[in-house]
């Protein structure tokens, strides 16, 4: 093959990704830390969620699944899954954390609220590019960013 041409068998192949619970496995490993029946179950649920969830609604799932397990082993398995890159934390205007599912796929950065109360989240690859360019031109690294959008109803539209 000539030089400074690549290989149009290996240059267009989609990035493999290894599981969550391979990646889970991974991090309690790194830890010192054990794959539980318990955590295997939370993992399972957790990211089976299209949208960010509340600790509450994943406990609700867990229950309605005949899962018996802590609040507190709930907690620090969500940690355990953030550290692992397999959630992400999504602040809440009210004090709450939710978290996100977003192993294999760019977390959303846009989040629109409803005037019905529900939310809708979404990943915006021109603002991706906005909030990188706004940190380069301030001489700073980006951590992340999440636009919120509070929408009014279709009656209260200009």
């Amino acid at each position: 093959m000539p030089a400074g041409r690549a290989n149009a068998n290996t240059s267009a192949r989609p990035a493999v990704v290894a599981p969550p619970c391979s990646v889970f496995r991974r991090h309690l490993k790194r830890v010192g830390l054990k794959y539980t029946t318990e955590r295997a179950d939370i993992l399972e649920v957790a990211t089976g969620f299209d949208q960010p969830f509340e600790v509450e609604r994943l406990l609700g799932q867990l229950a309605s699944r005949g899962v018996r397990v802590s609040k507190a082993t709930v907690y620090r398995t969500l940690k355990l899954l953030v550290d692992a890159g397999i959630l992400a934390e999504r602040p809440d205007a009210r004090d709450c954390v939710r978290y996100e599912s977003i192993h294999g796929r760019p977390p959303a950065n846009v989040e629109l609220r409803l005037p019905d109360g529900t939310r809708t989240t979404l990943h915006d690859r021109q603002l991706e590019r906005v909030a990188a360019a706004i940190c380069d031109a301030a001489g700073l690294a980006q951590d992340r960013h999440v636009l919120i959008i509070e929408c009014l109803g279709p009656d209260r539209a200009r």
